[in-house]
């Protein structure tokens, strides 16, 4: 027989049974933990760290200035020479086109011509009129010494005087050139031409001679101002006659700076001219005219007249003489 259910109190409510059917609540299922935040780092290890990453930071800076430096070094160095390089080429460049520009803004060659005559020659000196009065009396009177000439008189013409016997032949202009090279390189002289500007007859107012022990050596260059071209030509000593041109065997060069001294005689026998010298310049190719002349005018021969109005002798210890008027002769 089936158990008897238990007696209950009196007063006492009877419990709820539960459906049968009605699935009992779950308790909530608790949530699934995560993972623990992380936690800070203490104070040493977050110094620790730090200066690491500094020292990374200012090794890996460092690193790249030094190599930037080398780069920039080597690419200065190299950009530097080839620089200093064609700078230095450009520098001599320019140096030498300011060298030839000034060089253009002046003769080639530096040259200064005056007349020339060596002592103990016979010399004349020729006017074109006679003496003044007043010229007569300055020079009658006056106390003649060796270095005393007739250049202070106007339109002079001076020079070196050949004889035969008691005859006077010629008068010969000598002059002497002396030549600096200011060039940027050698100057070549390819000829020596004298030309005349002016031509007349011989000048015959007045002959003043002054005689000497013994006929004048000739020099060793000569023109002949009758020519039509009056070149240099070799004089020959034994003769006094003048030969090839000067040039043709002889190269005359002048380099920067270098001296020459031409030392050239002029002679006509039929007239009165005034002319100049020509040098006939070869620079590298470049051909050039220089004039030289006596500081702006031109230099002056005469051929000898046959007769002039007015004549004077000077000796040694008497003095100048008149002698009327006459044909060009040796006197003493």
């Amino acid at each position: 027989m089936p158990p008897r259910k238990p007696r209950r109190a009196k007063g006492q409510r009877r419990p709820a049974e539960p459906s049968p059917q009605q699935p009992q609540p779950q308790p909530p299922a608790a949530p699934p933990q995560s993972a623990a935040p992380p936690q800070p780092p203490s104070d040493e290890q977050s110094e620790t760290g730090a200066d690491r990453s500094t020292r990374r930071k200012l090794l890996l800076a460092a690193g790249g200035t030094a190599a930037s430096a080398v780069i920039g070094a080597v690419i200065g160095a190299v950009a530097n020479r080839i620089t200093s390089s064609e700078q230095a080429v450009r520098d001599d460049r320019a140096v030498e086109q300011a060298k030839r520009t000034e060089a253009q803004r002046k003769p080639p060659i530096a040259a200064n011509a005056y007349y020339y005559n060596r002592s103990n020659e016979a010399v004349a000196w020729i006017l074109p009129v006679p003496l003044t009065g007043d010229q007569r009396q300055q020079l009658l009177t006056r106390q003649w010494s060796p270095h005393e000439g007739m250049e202070g008189f106007p339109d002079v013409v001076y020079g070196v005087v050949t004889f035969s016997g008691d005859r006077l032949t010629r008068l010969l202009t000598r002059i002497r050139i002396s030549a600096i090279g200011q060039w940027t390189g050698p100057v070549f002289v390819r000829q020596i031409r004298a030309r005349v500007l002016k031509r007349s007859a011989p000048v015959s107012g007045t002959f003043l001679f002054q005689a000497s022990q013994g006929d004048g050596e000739p020099l060793k260059i000569g023109f002949n101002l009758d020519e039509p071209d009056s070149i240099a030509r070799v004089i020959n000593p034994k003769n006094n006659t003048l030969g090839p041109a000067y040039v043709d065997s002889r190269t005359l060069t002048l380099t920067p700076g270098e001296p020459l001294t031409i030392d050239v005689q002029a002679y006509t026998d039929r007239s009165y001219c005034e002319w100049v010298v020509e040098l006939e310049l070869d620079l590298q190719g470049e051909r050039r005219v220089q004039v030289v002349d006596d500081h702006g005018r031109p230099f002056r021969s005469s051929g000898l007249a046959s007769r002039y109005q007015d004549r004077y002798y000077v000796h040694l210890t008497r003095g100048w003489t008149a002698d009327g008027a006459g044909p060009p002769v040796w006197k003493t």
